[in-house]
């Protein structure tokens, strides 16, 4: 595959990617948008699964995503709906730099 072939094909998918996220999702400095990537995500108070839960996402519900805990565990998040917030294991949800990019090499 030429370059300009993978640079053409890259370019489809991010606009792939931009195009499934709902109008108004443009990121403020330090947040971009997320989605919630698994059946329930339980919202905690804390970056802990003993602390106190804040609220619950359901998949494909869409978040803000604030950044991780040192230790890349846990993403601190507000959901656009209800605005609730707190901390959720990271794999439960992708954030739009991870769903824009690539795959394969």
């Amino acid at each position: 595959m030429h370059a300009g072939t993978k640079a053409l094909t890259a370019g489809i998918a991010v606009l792939a990617a931009l195009a499934t996220w709902p109008a108004g999702t443009v990121a403020t400095s330090g947040e971009e948008p997320c989605r919630i990537n698994t059946d329930a995500a339980v919202i905690r108070q804390a970056p802990s699964k003993t602390a106190p839960k804040a609220g619950i996402g359901y998949r494909d519900q869409t978040c803000r995503f604030h950044g991780y805990t040192r230790d890349v565990a846990w993403a601190h998040i507000t959901m656009k709906d209800s605005g609730a917030g707190g901390w959720v294991n990271r794999d439960l949800i992708s954030t739009a730099k991870e769903q824009l990019a690539p795959t394969s090499p």
